[in-house]
């Protein structure tokens, strides 16, 4: 089992992966209070997803990075990394001294052996759907470096799917969850397009080879 340490926590309607940059705009007194301690005294903390006002049990450790935009007011335009997750064993209001809150964790253990096959096909799907939608992802994909949560915000997924997508503990179900995700995607996406392509119809005349019925 992992030690436990003690961090403060920002709780979020978001889901963080690893290896993630985060762009947030701080406003919150606590929060800009979080910031500060974290340009003068370098040190980290969580940002746990809270789903339907529940916050869960899995977060995500994040380094600041960069103050981008300081306002007078003191609201501040960040960046943040994303540097592994934890499991939440117990939730603490006031970190002492403090207006944040904190949290008693441990870190996760998380498998992610590759497996070519498995990679190969998640990118040739990843490519078909945004072929069919004619988009790309705002970060490109590295992929000779590619991990499964590198596409947990670019295949469709709920937050509480994306929740669940990052609990999976090894690389292979991550990877079949992918495939699973981008093949329904896909189908929605030439079911989307044959609506669309009848909805644009004009008026047109049709003709059909017949022969082909008999």
């Amino acid at each position: 089992m992992s030690e436990i340490k003690k961090i403060p926590v920002f709780p979020l309607p978001i889901v963080v992966f690893p290896d993630e940059e985060i762009r947030l705009h701080i406003f919150e007194p606590r929060y800009k209070q979080l910031i500060k301690d974290c340009q003068e005294k370098g040190i980290v903390f969580g940002i746990v997803p809270v789903l339907n006002s529940k916050m869960m049990d899995t977060g995500s450790i994040v380094r600041l990075e960069e103050i981008v935009k300081e306002y007078d007011d003191g609201r501040k335009d960040i960046k943040l990394s994303s540097h592994g997750l934890f499991r939440v064993i117990d939730f603490h209001s006031k970190w002492p001294g403090k207006l944040y809150s904190a949290v008693d964790m441990e870190m996760l253990d998380f498998e992610m052996s590759r497996n070519q096959e498995l990679d190969q096909k998640v990118m040739d799907l990843f490519n078909d759907l945004c072929e069919l939608n004619h988009v790309k992802p705002f970060h490109p994909i590295s992929w000779d470096q590619f991990v499964s949560f590198k596409l947990g915000h670019y295949v469709g997924f709920s937050i509480e799917e994306e929740y669940r997508f990052c609990t999976l503990i090894t690389e292979e179900e991550r990877l079949n969850k992918l495939v699973q995700q981008l093949e329904y995607m896909i189908e929605q996406s030439k079911q989307r397009q044959e609506w669309l392509k009848r909805m644009n119809m004009n008026g047109e005349f049709r003709n059909f080879d017949l022969k082909d019925l008999k």
